[in-house]
């Protein structure tokens, strides 16, 4: 993986701007995650991602907060086969999910409603309102970087939830979903898997990741392909449909040689 070594560290490029790193998690060597669905989300992704956005509305309805959240297997056309196919990977999921905890209860009504009881378990629960797409994203990120790296023998880091605050402040954190070092340069990672920006968050990691020297790069990775990418300039815009093509484009750009 590496025979020419790293510049300079991601902790040292936030020193160097007034900003200190609270914790410094390093996944280069990835260990398996606590939820190993992402490479089933993401080969599946056109039928569980909706399911799993409508957990996500479900769990920030108070209405839904302790009762079954209902969801129906989407129509395609007339193709019954089809319909079956989308509830017979619904199903596995779900019984995964139940393995882990993460779902207490689910039953199928009338051939092709599924209503799902989640956890109550609030700190499980972020898997439904977010951990899922994180999860996915650093995924697929990862194994492209380690790819794209061993093939063309440089060496990398990666960074996972990088919380950091101003030095002159007391107790402001941002965090940064993930942070990828590949020689002198630096890929930051922001996953969006709702439609709501904290704007203060969003102002603070701006303003301490701005670079001129061209060797930060600042993505946005989302889950809808519809977004316009204006919306997120200066930061480059992904989504999981292109998440692969597009980060392989970014590299091979910062790469030529």
């Amino acid at each position: 993986m590496a025979n020419k070594n790293l510049l300079k560290d991601f902790k040292t490029l936030l020193d160097e701007r007034g900003y200190e790193i609270a914790n410094e998690m390093d996944i280069t060597q990835e260990t398996p995650d606590e939820y190993s669905f992402a490479p089933t989300i993401y080969k599946n992704r056109e039928v569980l991602v909706p399911f799993l956005c409508k957990m996500a509305v479900g769990l920030n309805s108070l209405d839904n907060n302790e009762q079954p959240i209902c969801y129906d297997v989407p129509i395609r056309k007339d193709l019954s086969i089809v319909r079956k196919y989308i509830l017979g990977l619904l199903k596995q999921f779900l019984e995964n999910l139940a393995e882990k905890q993460l779902v207490v209860k689910w039953t199928i009504e009338k051939g092709f409603r599924i209503k799902v009881l989640l956890t109550e378990d609030e700190h499980k629960r972020r898997f439904f309102r977010s951990e899922w797409a994180e999860l996915v994203f650093r995924h697929i990120i990862m194994n492209t970087v380690h790819t794209f790296c061993n093939l063309h023998k440089i060496s990398h880091k990666v960074f996972n939830n990088v919380k950091f605050k101003n030095k002159d402040e007391f107790d402001l954190y941002s965090e940064l979903d993930l942070v990828v070092q590949i020689q002198e340069r630096f890929y930051v990672f922001e996953v969006k898997s709702g439609p709501k920006i904290n704007i203060m968050q969003w102002a603070r990691r701006e303003n301490a990741l701005v670079d001129k020297t061209g060797l930060v790069r600042n993505i946005v990775c989302t889950i809808y392909d519809n977004i316009p990418a204006y919306i997120f300039e200066p930061q480059l815009l992904l989504n999981l449909s292109n998440i692969k093509t597009g980060l392989n484009k970014i590299l091979a750009e910062d790469f030529t040689e």
